[in-house]
């Protein structure tokens, strides 16, 4: 069957990217930290990759050191003061100015915008998966790997119910295997992996039952959202993956597309409603 031959180009890296990713999630710390990292500068470059086949010329160079600064600045958090992370913007912006002004290529406001969307897109949204294991240091929480366990379930559930059973497409032009009968199926099983763990005292003391449900709800509606906007502009620039380093799976940003979004938002709602 056709859903099984798809399956089998996954398994390889499913075997050995599976469990790195939940040990290194275990650690915890400064290993964590230095994964996503790495993730986040390969996902950079994939999104750079793709904005040069229209013709722009981002500053990748920029877009990765500003990674690294804003990597750091999610892991130390709370030591660094508002102050010092809107300084270290300021010249962020300052510099790709600067550099596109003496780098003497063509279309500088498309490099500019691109390269500053880059940075947006992925260090700072990603970037929030090391400040949330952070907090599951700090609070006693199991959150990150219940947030990736969601996604997980959300992408899983999606992927064999839309196979199986799906006939009504969500947004064709994006993303024409996309069903709503998929996309229901990882909304519920994304909302019943955060209530399995909590009824199993997985999450923490800290956690209650409305915000494992609150979660869940964020990982299984935006974590599809960002796998939708990541298809849009794979479908813009008429690519099928971002990348080729994970075998059956594409690159690294086809990985990573719904945890962009269910990341971020999953941290504003921990540190500002939980």
């Amino acid at each position: 069957m056709k859903i099984f031959e798809i399956m089998k180009e996954r398994n390889l890296v499913n075997a050995i990217g599976i469990p790195l990713w939940l040990f290194l999630i275990y650690q915890g710390d400064i290993y964590y930290s230095i994964f996503m990292l790495i993730c986040i500068e390969l996902a950079l470059s994939e999104f750079y990759t793709l904005t040069e086949k229209k013709g722009i010329q981002p500053l990748r160079l920029l877009g990765m050191s500003a990674s690294v600064f804003i990597a750091d600045y999610y892991y130390v958090q709370p030591e660094i003061t508002g102050h010092q992370i809107l300084g270290g913007t300021i010249l962020i912006i300052i510099f790709t100015f600067v550099w596109e002004l003496f780098s003497g290529k063509l279309n500088p406001i498309n490099n500019i915008a691109v390269t500053l969307a880059g940075i947006l897109f992925i260090p700072i949204l990603l970037g929030t998966a090391i400040d949330i294991r952070q907090f599951d240091t700090a609070m006693g929480t199991n959150l990150t790997f219940a947030i990736v366990l969601s996604v997980w379930a959300c992408d899983s559930a999606a992927f064999i119910f839309g196979t199986l059973l799906g006939k009504s497409k969500i947004l064709p032009k994006i993303s024409p295997k996309k069903s709503w009968i998929g996309s229901i199926s990882g909304f519920s099983f994304s909302i019943i992996s955060f209530y399995t763990l909590f009824s199993l005292d997985a999450l923490g003391d800290i956690i209650t039952l409305n915000d494992a449900i609150a979660l869940g709800v964020i990982t299984g509606i935006f974590g599809q959202i960002g796998d939708f906007s990541e298809s849009m502009l794979k479908r813009d620039v008429g690519v099928k993956d971002s990348g080729t380093i994970l075998a059956g799976h594409g690159g690294v940003l086809d990985r990573f597309d719904s945890l962009i979004f269910a990341m971020p938002l999953s941290y504003l709602y921990i540190h500002f409603l939980m």
